[in-house]
């Protein structure tokens, strides 16, 4: 005779960038050991990997987690995480005056992906030409973390490269993936500063998994005897952005 099949619980959300509702499931003990793993081996591309395989466990219907905009797997992740574990996040801070920690409890409701009003996939390098951008996915992730060795300044030009969809003019459209790299790193060396300034304020400006908090140490230190303990009152408010910085 089997064992008993445990009814898990089903939930929906909506992906950022497509508005696109998705049925969903929180993750269970394997795919908790799944990231567990993936953490310890504190190897970037191993905890990419992880991330990908517990949505795609996890969230039914049709998606493709690897060319999903990174801002898309963070919220979703966040939401598989929130009904796994508890909607409310504890981060533990540091106090830079009494050094004691400062505890923050954060509500995962509460966590959204923020828009710049700024922000366009459509950069116009001039008047007659322009550059349609893609948003960095999975894929791009696990490519750069492979390649860590490389110069900054080199793993800045291949996520350009690799984040542009296309380049048109008045008359023609040049899909990138037509395009040799060295072709591509040609046509980003060629221009001004400022045109590629206009390049750069699209990552600046992407939407990004956000939210301001607010720390407030109640904390009380040691005093001289006789005289009273004093709350360190130390404030600040911080701005934390990206997944990582939700499980501090």
């Amino acid at each position: 005779m089997g064992l008993p099949t445990i009814v898990v619980p089903q939930y929906t959300l909506t992906i950022p960038s497509t508005k696109k509702e998705v049925k969903y499931r929180p993750f269970l003990v394997k795919e908790e050991k799944i990231l567990l793993l993936a953490m310890e081996s504190e190897k970037p591309e191993e905890i990419i990997e992880a991330t990908k395989t517990i949505i795609n466990n996890c969230v039914y219907g049709d998606i493709n987690v690897e060319e999903m905009p990174t801002f898309d797997v963070e919220y979703i992740f966040l939401q598989l995480r929130g009904k796994a574990k508890g909607e409310v996040l504890d981060l533990k801070y540091n106090c830079p005056k009494c050094k004691q920690e400062i505890l923050v409890d954060i509500n995962i409701d509460d966590i959204a992906i923020k828009r710049n009003e700024e922000h366009t996939k459509d950069v116009k390098i001039t008047e007659e030409l322009g550059v349609m951008m893609k948003y960095p996915n999975l894929s791009l992730q696990t490519k750069i973390a492979q390649e860590d060795e490389k110069p900054e300044v080199e793993r800045l030009f291949e996520t350009m490269i690799d984040c542009i969809d296309y380049i048109y003019d008045k008359e023609t459209t040049y899909p990138s993936k037509d395009h040799t790299k060295e072709e591509m790193t040609i046509f980003l060396e060629s221009l001004t500063d400022n045109q590629f300034q206009k390049i750069s304020k699209f990552f600046e400006t992407s939407p990004v998994l956000k939210h301001n908090i607010k720390l407030h140490c109640k904390n009380k230190g040691k005093v001289p005897k006789g005289e009273k303990k004093k709350e360190c009152g130390y404030k600040e408010e911080i701005s934390l952005e990206g997944l990582n910085s939700f499980f501090a």
